[in-house]
């Protein structure tokens, strides 16, 4: 009987310390700030994937180096000078007079050319009713070229003038002394050359207006105007060509003992 109470006195007090125990829990739960930040890293994953996979199917562009401005050729043929100012001339050539200057970054309209294709027949851009023509060494051509006429030179002109002076030996000072003058005029054709002889220095004069008929071209001595007299001193002879262009030639000469 004694046993039996016993027994049931420690069956009470386990069951008491059995309800003073909590239970265990079935599984163990993740801390909320845990679940973040793994949810963000998965966020994070998927992201880096997906732009890999656009970087693949989309290449990500790069920059191109520029490249030099093409210009499209004009095509109005014309000129403009190489780099420095440029005669326009009345004829195709250095003999002919300059008639106006082109200036380096000015454009001049081709309204033909040389039968040789070294000179250019342009209009004057500093006056459109004017033409004159340009060396093709010294300016850049540009635009449609083919099509471009020969022009044909104006009228002959005079491409080379000489001149010398001969002082007759013995010289006197104070007294009259003669000097002889000669010269030459060369034309690229036939023309009708109007020309003076010009002296200056210590005493100076001027000869009346000359002619000579030129048939073809060449060269042909121009008359002497006579002996001159002078006294000693330093001096200048001039063949200077009025037309059918202005060219002239000078010497320089002494008249002492």
């Amino acid at each position: 009987m004694k046993s039996r109470k016993l027994f049931l006195v420690l069956l009470a007090a386990l069951l008491v310390l059995a309800c003073n125990f909590p239970l265990l829990a079935s599984a163990t739960q993740v801390p909320a700030n845990s679940s973040g930040n793994e949810s963000q890293g998965n966020s994070s994953a998927n992201a880096a994937a997906s732009a890999t996979a656009l970087s693949t199917f989309f290449p990500t562009a790069t920059s191109i180096p520029p490249t030099a401005t093409i210009t499209a050729t004009p095509g109005v043929p014309q000129v403009t000078p190489n780099s420095t100012a440029v005669n326009c001339r009345s004829g195709p050539g250095t003999a002919y007079n300059a008639e106006d200057v082109i200036n380096f970054g000015q454009i001049a309209q081709i309204q033909g050319r040389s039968a040789d294709g070294t000179w250019w027949y342009v209009q004057d851009p500093n006056n459109p009713s004017i033409q004159c023509w340009v060396a093709a060494s010294v300016v850049t051509a540009a635009g449609n070229l083919s099509g471009i006429g020969v022009i044909a030179p104006p009228s002959s002109v005079v491409t080379s003038v000489t001149v010398n002076a001969d002082v007759n030996k013995p010289v006197y000072c104070g007294g009259p002394n003669a000097v002889m003058f000669s010269g030459s005029i060369t034309t690229n054709g036939p023309t009708k050359v109007t020309f003076q002889w010009e002296i200056g220095g210590d005493k100076s004069n001027t000869t009346p207006p000359q002619t000579i008929n030129f048939k073809s071209a060449g060269t042909k001595s121009a008359p002497d105007p006579g002996a001159y007299s002078t006294d000693c001193g330093h001096y200048t002879i001039t063949l200077h060509v009025l037309s059918p262009n202005d060219v002239s030639a000078t010497k320089k000469f002494s008249v002492e003992p």
